[in-house]
């Protein structure tokens, strides 16, 4: 028996480490690339989203290099990702690959649903070795994260542009080649050590810019047009908010503790949504904009697929955060049609809004209207403004003039 997986940025890294330390058989699909977007759109509904398409090209590209079994997360709830594996099963079966679907359910994850979803590719295996594969697999999850929180603070603030994408680009490189948890974490460590050498700018003042959104496209390079690299580049200290350690400290951690903890992006986006759930990771798109808000962020972006519904839900609510923040956001909406050039256009133009509005110390309100619809239409409006009270005074001069 050998399993395939789909990516979702560093997901994969912790999931070797799993497969590798209980000992499975596994077939790695490539990087996320145009091939493997092609690959699940020529097969998928017109209208599903991009998600849907990436994740099925990487079934497909395992599956035809020797993989029988599919391991994949799936949910209940209001989002159609709960209806992922079994329209994927019907697709692929379609089109002649009978594979076996593992579906572990991210609803109400624990150990034990975890270890029973593995059962048939754990046959043999020790109870030890399977638990110690999953801790191994937690530990790396929470390693890489930090990692790349230090690449997104040296990126923005290094001397000499690139060497950050150079380490991050050896490390990726460095860790598919290896093999078993020891290895990894080695890696991992030679990479954090290279960051941590990098020559970087003590004064530097970054603006700061938090990523919120739906998950698979805000942690998946490919899907975001690499977006984080981009902004850092451009001198931007970028914060994710969809960190996969974030999810399993929320979702996996404190749901199996005994005291039970309230998570806090969700109750602070009921502030503006007056439910418990709105799908997806709708109503903590909406919690982490007011978090970041509250922190006094620069900007926030907000990125999801095109047609995802709870995603579309929450950016109902942005008006109303900007309006009492004062903190513009701006979404993005990603398919496998967005053009890169329009993309970023976009990107920078909010960079250059943000930078001013730092400059300037204009009111943040201004700004965001000035954003939300139009800078230079807006700038127009108050020019030609300006001008017609202008030409009122002189009439009203000439006027007196005249009757004297």
């Amino acid at each position: 028996m050998k399993i395939t997986f789909p990516h979702t940025g560093n997901m994969y890294i912790p999931i070797k480490v799993l497969l590798e330390t209980i000992g499975i058989d596994y077939v790695m699909p490539p990087l996320c690339n145009i091939k493997t977007l092609e690959c699940g759109s020529a097969h998928s509904p017109e209208f599903i989203c991009m998600p849907f398409k990436i994740i099925l090209g990487d079934f497909i590209h395992g599956i035809q290099n020797g993989a029988d079994t599919v391991l994949f997360c799936g949910g209940l709830g209001q989002c159609r990702l709960g209806y992922y594996g079994d329209l994927q099963a019907e697709i692929l079966k379609s089109i002649g690959h009978n594979v076996k679907f593992i579906c572990i359910d991210l609803t109400f994850l624990t150990v034990r649903e975890i270890v029973e979803k593995l059962k048939p590719l754990t046959e043999g295996k020790s109870p030890v070795k399977i638990l110690r594969g999953i801790a191994c697999a937690i530990w790396t999850v929470f390693r890489v994260d930090k990692l790349y929180r230090l690449a997104s603070y040296t990126r923005c603030r290094e001397v000499v542009k690139g060497c950050t994408d150079n380490t991050m680009k050896q490390f990726h490189h460095r860790v598919q080649n290896a093999r078993g948890f020891k290895a990894i974490i080695k890696e991992i460590n030679w990479a954090k050590w290279t960051l941590e050498t990098i020559k970087t700018d003590k004064k530097a003042k970054p603006l700061k810019v938090a990523i919120v959104g739906e998950l698979y496209v805000a942690l998946e390079p490919y899907a975001n047009l690499d977006i984080e690299k981009k902004l850092g580049n451009m001198g931007v200290e970028v914060h994710n908010k969809l960190s996969v350690s974030h999810w399993i400290m929320e979702h996996f951690i404190k749901r199996n503790l005994p005291v039970k903890s309230k998570d806090t992006s969700h109750e602070a986006g009921k502030e503006f949504m007056k439910t418990d759930d709105i799908g997806g990771h709708g109503l903590e798109t909406i919690g982490n904009a007011v978090l970041c808000s509250r922190n006094r962020y620069d900007g926030i972006i907000h990125l999801y697929p095109f047609t995802c519904m709870p995603e579309i839900i929450a950016q109902c609510t942005f008006n109303e955060i900007q309006n009492k923040y004062g903190v513009p956001i701006m979404t993005l909406i990603l398919d496998e049609m967005t053009g890169e050039a329009g993309y970023m256009t976009r990107v920078e133009a909010f960079i250059d809004m943000l930078e001013r509005k730092r400059k300037a110390g204009t009111p943040d309100r201004i700004l965001n209207l000035a954003w939300m619809f139009n800078w230079h239409g807006f700038v127009n409006y108050i020019n030609r403004g300006g001008n017609m009270l202008l030409k009122r005074r002189n009439r009203k001069n000439g006027s007196k003039e005249t009757a004297t």
